[in-house]
């Protein structure tokens, strides 16, 4: 008797192992939930990782311009002329150096007349602002390393030109977000000369 009650009991439980519609639903749902979170989660890292490398190539780049910038303005004989948006020197040789920031295209080039040859090399591009300043010889007094700004350089006597300080703002867009990176760069350069 005991070997029949379990035979049925058997059969009465074994259509119990099926799925509901309600328990399909519920598990559907939970699964779209997770799904959506690690879709959400891994756009998010995408864009982080792209405006990170972003972030890098513009420092990159500002740093590659600001350190030949630097050695070109220490190892120049002076500076001839200059705007806000461009610097003329001569080299010790005699030959002529200049940056020059082209608004338009938002690229700063600078170019070596060394030698007969024009030597151009793209230092910035990318450059939404760009400002050169130029000051005194003299600092002011009782300071150090401060400088009184000059406004209107005098082209016969430019050798009162001490320090040149730089200022950009280079952008560059994100692929995935199409939003902009910006990078901002300020350096004191001291003449040597």
């Amino acid at each position: 008797m005991k070997l029949h009650h379990s035979i049925e009991q058997a059969k009465r439980t074994k259509g119990h192992h099926a799925w509901t519609m309600l328990e399909i639903m519920i598990v559907l749902t939970v699964a779209s939930l997770i799904l959506a979170g690690a879709l959400s989660t891994m756009t998010f890292m995408h864009r982080t990782l792209d405006g990170t490398a972003n972030y890098a190539e513009l420092d990159r780049q500002s740093r590659n311009a600001l350190d030949q910038m630097t050695r070109d303005i220490r190892m120049c004989g002076g500076l001839t002329n200059c705007s806000p948006t461009a610097l003329y020197f001569t080299n010790k040789d005699g030959t002529q150096l200049s940056y020059v920031w082209n608004t338009n295209t938002g690229r700063l080039v600078c170019s070596n007349y060394a030698s007969g040859e024009t030597l151009s090399n793209l230092l910035l591009k990318g450059c939404t602002y760009l400002k050169f300043s130029v000051f005194q010889r003299t600092p002011v007094t009782n300071t150090t390393m401060t400088f009184t700004p000059i406004t209107v350089p005098d082209p016969t006597n430019f050798n009162t030109v001490k320090v040149i300080v730089m200022d950009w703002i280079c952008k560059k867009t994100n692929y995935t977000t199409l939003t902009d990176s910006e990078s901002v760069q300020t350096a004191k350069v001291v003449l040597r000369n």
